[in-house]
């Protein structure tokens, strides 16, 4: 899960290999990190993304869910972990959406790219949420909450009272039989649904991945090998001078490093990035945006390979490419086996901007990474 105190104020605790459930008994037990009861109200400073199914009509306050079991949902577009976790929802909001149970998916943004509503609706539409999104774009409900984590649920009863609350991803089976217990005083028939199984992707036999990575210098957690080279946000000339350790980049070519990432502005650009994991992710958008650059991938000196290629890899004669476009996560490499590797990247054009890279064990593969 990540972690963050504030928009201006973030600190990543990066790839923490268990998340940490916090259950909240309505009256008493309050977790120390929310010291809330009831559920606070959304603020008028959001703008709801309303559900993609058409004529759907969705309360836009708290008071609104009175009577029904609501799941608040914080999440972020960007977030791998958020995004793995949406199956899970899914299957809830499927499930129990007729017995009273709903969602409300909190959009709060990492980068820049997270504080624009059209960003926050195209993703809600990528991955085909059901449920009513609100842009937190001023963080307020994320205060409110006293979020500060990617993804961070709410779970409310009809009255209104904060009943769980689970930080990060995984540990779902807790959450689903909560939400059953709440729906199953007005309707007993629910006990009758199948739970999903109880699973821990983070368990050490799915092996544990290279820390997230970020590029820039984000809060002084950058891990570009030779960031110091850089002088305010002037291009910068970097000769790579060896290979990366693990969960380090080494740029080549005319960058510039800011702090939420490295834009490309040379001819024969290079980022190599040393990792181990199963698969891998990338934060990546374009400085100028009014036309896609492609983004050559390699993997081990050579083109990845179309058996070990993630969903956003095309092919050519030349090799895999990535046509980065919007500012989104891409899905760069699925590999057949958890192993090591080294990933180069050459954008052939300027303005490709990198901004952070993800990773996925061997028990964190089966998800809709639309």
């Amino acid at each position: 899960m990540k972690i963050r105190l504030g928009r201006d104020q973030s600190l990543t605790r990066r790839n923490l290999q268990k998340s940490l459930l916090i259950v909240v008994l309505a009256v008493g037990t309050l977790s120390a990190e929310t010291q809330l009861t009831k559920a606070p109200g959304f603020s008028s400073d959001a703008t709801w993304i309303d559900s993609n199914t058409a004529g759907a009509n969705f309360p836009h306050s708290i008071k609104g869910y009175r009577g029904r079991v609501l799941l608040i949902d914080f999440w972020e577009y960007t977030c791998i972990n958020c995004i793995r976790d949406f199956a899970a929802l899914k299957r809830w909001y499927a499930k129990y959406h007729q017995y009273g149970f709903d969602i409300v998916g909190v959009h709060y943004g990492e980068f820049a790219m997270g504080y624009k509503v059209d960003n926050v609706r195209e993703a809600a539409r990528r991955f085909r949420l059901p449920w009513p999104v609100v842009a937190d774009l001023q963080g307020s409900i994320w205060n409110a909450y006293h979020s500060d984590v990617w993804p961070n649920r709410f779970l409310v009863d009809q009255n209104g009272d904060i009943v769980m609350h689970l930080r990060g991803e995984g540990n779902d089976h807790s959450m689903e039989q909560k939400i059953q217990d709440l729906l199953a005083a007005a309707h007993p028939e629910v006990r009758k649904v199948p739970l999903d199984p109880a699973e821990d992707t983070f368990a050490p036999q799915c092996g544990v991945t290279t820390e997230e990575t970020y590029v820039g210098r984000f809060f002084g957690r950058g891990d570009v090998a030779d960031l110091q080279e850089q002088r305010g946000t002037s291009i910068t000339d970097f000769h790579a001078q060896k290979p990366p350790d693990d969960g380090q980049i080494v740029l080549d070519g005319k960058w510039v490093t800011e702090h939420e990432g490295a834009i490309s502005a040379g001819k024969d650009d290079k980022a190599e990035l040393r990792y181990h994991a199963r698969s891998v992710y990338a934060v990546i958008s374009v400085e100028n945006a009014k036309k896609p650059v492609r983004l050559d991938v390699l993997q081990d000196g050579k083109p990845l390979s179309k058996d070990e290629a993630g969903t956003d890899i095309q092919f050519d004669g030349n090799g895999a490419y990535v046509e980065v476009s919007d500012p989104r996560m891409y899905d760069l490499v699925k590999n057949l086996a958890f192993s090591s590797h080294l990933l180069t990247l050459e954008p052939q054009g300027d303005g490709v901007d990198l901004h952070s890279f993800t990773y996925g064990n061997n028990c964190q593969q089966d998800f809709d990474r639309k």
